[in-house]
């Protein structure tokens, strides 16, 4: 079986809330990479509202064949049936092509860490169920959903979902839930450990541990992880990586300009082009979902 090659990633930093602006940015981004990483866009000082991840994935995906989006969706306090018909709406937007980042945000009243990770394990639970038609309802401590009716399945079977597994609590979720781990690490033994530290999280938890996949962050120019700010070192850092165990990198450029280093020197370093991509789950290696009819509460 042929080695399945490194997934190149990139989160642009949000340096604008302009539609237009951000299509050229990451329009520019997507050459060559595998998945753009979006998150919010800044609060402006003046001028047009903020655009959530979300929002700005479900715009530039028309302009970004073949790259894969993923999104930082906030599960705290999510409404989860709407939250999945948004992922949805942006999945079939790019054909298959889009994931979604699990978060958690801070209430307004001092919660804990672990209780934020529990009602957020229930969020992607519901989405799961709701995608691939496993169940009728879902009752937790956090969600409730009951009822369904029949909804287009996904054209990739499921979006892709993505969690950040660096604190404890979000490790479990990671584990038991997540397609994709996304880490960061000081250096590369380290991120080496913490991709055994997953696959036994995963395992604890009764699941495969070869059905996740990992990413690891690493800083162009800056960063307190991995980082570096040559070309040639930032590719020998992916392939690093990779040898550790790695599936793939997500760069983080500490200044817009980061993103052209990364699509025009760091990438041509690392393959000479870039394969097709369909789907997102089929360029992780991902296993499609058992077919069944997605459902939605009614």
């Amino acid at each position: 079986m042929a080695e399945r090659p490194i997934v190149l990633g990139v989160q642009p930093c949000g340096e604008s809330a302009d539609p237009g602006r951000l299509l050229e940015r990451v329009t520019l981004t997507a050459r060559g990479v595998d998945v753009l990483f979006l998150v919010d866009s800044p609060e402006p000082a003046a001028g047009p509202a903020p655009l959530d991840a979300l929002a700005i994935a479900t715009r530039v995906a028309p302009g970004v064949p073949g790259t894969g989006l993923v999104p930082q969706v906030p599960v705290t306090g999510a409404d989860p049936v709407a939250l999945h018909d948004a992922v949805a709406a942006l999945d079939a937007a790019s054909l298959g092509r889009a994931g979604w980042e699990a978060v958690v945000t801070a209430p307004v009243a001092p919660t804990p860490p672990g209780e934020l990770w529990a009602e957020a394990a229930e969020v992607v639970e519901v989405a799961h169920r709701l995608r691939t038609g496993g169940g009728t309802g879902f009752s937790g401590e956090f969600v409730q959903v009951q009822g369904r009716i029949p909804v287009p399945r996904s054209p990739q079977g499921e979006p892709v979902v993505v969690v950040r597994a660096d604190a404890p609590e979000a490790l479990t979720v990671a584990a038991r839930s997540a397609d994709v781990v996304r880490i960061s690490a000081g250096t590369v033994a380290e991120a080496a450990m913490r991709r055994l530290d997953v696959e036994g999280a995963a395992a604890e938890a009764g699941r495969d541990p070869r059905t996740l996949r990992l990413l690891v962050d690493v800083g162009v120019g800056a960063g307190d992880g991995l980082h570096h700010s040559g070309s040639a070192g930032l590719a020998s850092l992916a392939r690093e990586l990779a040898r550790a165990g790695a599936d793939g990198v997500v760069f983080l450029p500490a200044r817009p300009r980061g993103l052209e280093k990364v699509a025009d020197d760091v990438v041509p370093l690392l393959r000479a082009h870039r394969r097709p991509l369909r789907t997102l789950r089929e360029r992780f290696g991902l296993p499609i979902p058992a077919a069944g009819l997605a459902v939605s509460p009614g």
